[in-house]
């Protein structure tokens, strides 16, 4: 179980597509708390405006989603319900752009603003222009959900900031698919292929050529060196502490998950710990909480890990302080929250 989290299990992103994809179900009066507990995070950590959740996270609630509500295209009817804005600020660089192929570019350069997992690239040659998008590192986790949803997001994006309606040459994703196919070519209107070595879409001259009706070069300058900043914040803040929850995957299930330990191993002081961490607006309390909360609520969705395990495995030494914890973190009890997440995943 260790291996499968580490790495991945730090990859953040804003949550865009998971809330609304939150909204979605709530307008259709589904109990979402099951799926919050089994993706293991909050409508608070959503509802922050600079807040993020795992990538893994969001993948998980989106997959799961779409399984309880039986609808296997949920991310595209997601999609195709938001309010485009919604976005972010991926949304607003490319309605500042001054052609599609900008937009496309700018969309490339910051979309790990957004998501650290995702990397994009734009392929150009005489005719047409291609897209590309992938994880990095590749997740094991499905992510069709959350592929198909990026995919008419882009297209229904470039179709508002061009108030032009036009067609890719082709839409590829990795995934496969073999159910629904009509309903996927009625909202996304393309030639369509699955198992391919990565997302994309395909988009000719005449699509990359088209003028930006929101063209503003002014706002522009001014997000881009915001997104800039933000990107040099990721390098920098995400570097340390994704290095020490790695050590603390490592320490939890022998207890000894210090400061001072964790400082060790990593070949620094624990005064200089605590200062860098500091510099990033960031605690050892607060990531070692964080991670044991989003450990915990892994942990519980597998019944066969007794509360006793995973206290031993979240690095307490008796039950009863994985309870005190558990309860300040979610307001209910580990047993409580396990039987919601069973009734849940059965539903």
């Amino acid at each position: 179980m260790k291996s499968a989290l580490r790495g991945s299990a730090f990859l953040r992103t804003r949550g865009y597509a998971a809330r609304e994809t939150l909204g979605y179900l709530d307008r259709r009066g589904i109990d979402t708390e099951p799926l919050l507990l089994n993706a293991g995070f909050s409508r608070r950590q959503l509802a922050q405006e600079r807040g993020w959740i795992s990538v893994v996270s969001q993948y998980q609630f989106l997959e799961r989603a779409a399984i309880v509500t039986n609808n296997s295209v949920l991310g595209l009817h997601v999609a195709a319900e938001m309010e485009l804005q919604a976005g972010g600020i991926l949304f607003y660089l490319a309605a500042s752009s001054a052609t599609v192929s900008e937009a496309l570019d700018n969309l490339v350069r910051y979309i790990a603003t957004t998501n650290e997992a995702l990397v994009g690239g734009v392929l150009r040659s005489e005719g047409e222009a291609v897209l590309t998008i992938r994880s990095i590192p590749k997740l094991d986790e499905p992510r069709r959900q959350h592929s198909e949803f990026i995919a008419l997001w882009i297209m229904r994006t470039l179709h508002k900031v061009t108030s032009r309606e036009f067609t890719a040459s082709l839409i590829t994703f990795a995934h496969s698919r073999s159910s629904d196919l009509r309903e996927l070519h009625r909202l996304l209107r393309c030639p369509l292929a699955f198992e391919q070595a990565e997302d994309s879409l395909v988009l000719s001259k005449h699509v990359i050529d088209l003028p930006i009706a929101s063209e503003d070069s002014y706002l522009l300058q001014i997000l881009r060196a915001h997104a800039d900043d933000q990107l040099a914040e990721r390098r920098t803040s995400a570097g340390l502490q994704w290095m020490v929850e790695d050590q603390l995957l490592s320490l939890l299930p022998s207890g000894s998950v210090s400061a001072a330990m964790v400082a060790r191993q990593l070949g620094m002081s624990e005064r200089s710990l605590t200062r860098l961490l500091a510099q990033e607006g960031a605690t050892f309390g607060e990531i070692l909480d964080r991670l044991r909360q989003r450990l915990a609520l892994r942990y519980l969705a597998d019944s066969r890990v007794s509360l006793q395990q995973i206290a031993w495995m979240l690095g307490y030494s008796e039950a009863g302080a994985f309870n005190h914890a558990f309860k300040r973190w979610t307001g209910t009890s580990p047993g409580r929250a396990r039987r919601r997440l069973t009734d849940g995943l059965s539903a």
